[in-house]
């Protein structure tokens, strides 16, 4: 199902390109998807990517980048199942949580896995997973806001898929202790749509990206 010729530009492991693969397994669009080196940038994705990072959706003709903006955009295209709420309020609550884990989360996450200031990082994250957990904890359901899957749902997902190579990096202890959110992240792994997103050697790959 699609309107529109899509075209979803990645590498490997990005989890920001991850967050909207998710987000049209879940509606069902139709999409490519094709894989760049970022060592070695082309010059066509230079021209379409101002910031040369991924993720790039190419709509028809038109290069959109910045996983939020392409994710709102799908909703809207493709309104159907709905993934962001309808009330004002409650969809700014989702978008300052996306925002939330952009900034206090997958920078700390990042860092670790290449081990830049362990010690400092590890403290960070903890701290803002703890927030997290305390938060779910005030909503009731299976997903971040209640029992329907959304947008946030989509934006913390790669965390999840990526716990494995946390753990294997010595780093799964960061969830000691926050029950909302381990039940969270398996709730999360066992969507479809998360699965279907995921790189197939993703652990693997963050695990090489975080040797390189």
């Amino acid at each position: 199902m699609s309107d529109h010729d899509l075209h979803l530009i990645s590498f490997e492991s990005c989890p920001y390109v991850e967050r909207s693969r998710i987000v049209l397994e879940e509606k069902g669009v139709d999409y490519d998807l094709s894989f760049i080196d970022l060592d070695d940038k082309p010059e066509w994705f230079l021209e379409i990517s101002p910031r040369g990072k991924v993720p790039v959706l190419e709509v028809d003709d038109t290069p959109i980048f910045e996983s939020s903006v392409i994710n709102e955009m799908l909703e809207e295209l493709y309104p159907e199942p709905a993934m962001f709420p309808q009330d004002p309020v409650s969809r700014a609550e989702a978008r300052a949580w996306i925002v939330y884990n952009s900034d206090v989360l997958m920078g700390p996450a990042y860092l670790l896995m290449i081990d830049k200031n362990a010690d400092e990082n590890r403290e960070s994250l903890r701290s803002g997973l703890e927030r997290v957990d305390q938060e779910l904890g005030e909503h009731p359901g299976r997903y971040f806001l209640g029992d329907d899957f959304g947008l946030v749902d989509a934006v913390y997902a790669p965390l999840f898929t990526r716990w494995e190579a946390m753990t294997k990096l010595g780093h799964g202890d960061l969830l000691d202790g926050l029950d909302e959110l381990r039940d969270y992240g398996h709730a999360l792994l066992e969507r479809p749509s998360v699965q279907a997103a995921r790189y197939d050697d993703l652990t693997e790959a963050v695990l090489a990206y975080s040797e390189g």
